[in-house]
């Protein structure tokens, strides 16, 4: 199968300094595509932010993250370029220390991470902004066996053989087309 791609922006407002989630909208949009199985590029388009992945399950960790940062890049310190204040060199260093990209792989329209692990735009300015983040996904549509094998599951999922009983005992048209329906995911 041919090898398809997909441009996205994700547009996202942060709350100032710290961590934005983004990997269940990233997987929002993912599903959207039609694509299964492929690489996914993350470009954040700012130069006072950055992109992580890191610990999705206790916060103390972000916390942390952050606090060493503010050792290692004082605000304080006398930098030239302040003309948007005394948080914006130190943003601008934060960034060039961590990463501006990502690359991910995706499968079964997901992105493949680590139970423990989430993807996050960092926040280095103090206060909110709004910002973008280019997404860009290079990869192949499922196959049709695997389609089909997925919504076979859906419909054993959701059948339900003793419907009928609910109905008095009287099958209605759409008993019958879930009896179909069924009988065709078993094959």
């Amino acid at each position: 199968m041919a090898l398809q791609q997909v441009l996205h922006q994700l547009e996202l407002a942060t709350q100032g300094q710290g961590f934005t989630r983004l990997d269940r909208q990233i997987n929002q949009w993912l599903r959207g595509t039609g694509l299964w199985q492929g690489m996914l590029h993350l470009t954040c388009l700012h130069t006072s932010c950055s992109l992580t992945i890191n610990e999705n399950a206790d916060p103390r960790v972000l916390n942390d993250l952050a606090d060493w940062m503010a050792d290692i890049v004082p605000e304080f310190r006398r930098y030239s370029h302040d003309d948007e204040g005394a948080d914006d060199m130190p943003a601008h260093i934060r960034t060039a220390l961590t990463a501006q990209s990502l690359s991910l792989s995706v499968d079964a329209g997901q992105l493949v991470l680590g139970t423990w692990q989430a993807v996050y735009l960092w926040e280095h300015r103090r206060r909110p902004h709004q910002r973008r983040v280019l997404c860009h996904l290079l990869g192949e549509p499922a196959a049709i066996e695997t389609t089909s094998k997925t919504l076979n599951q859906q419909i054993q999922a959701r059948h339900d053989p003793e419907a009928w009983a609910a109905d008095g005992g009287i099958e209605t048209e759409v008993d019958l087309l879930v009896d179909q329906l069924h009988d065709l995911a078993d094959t």
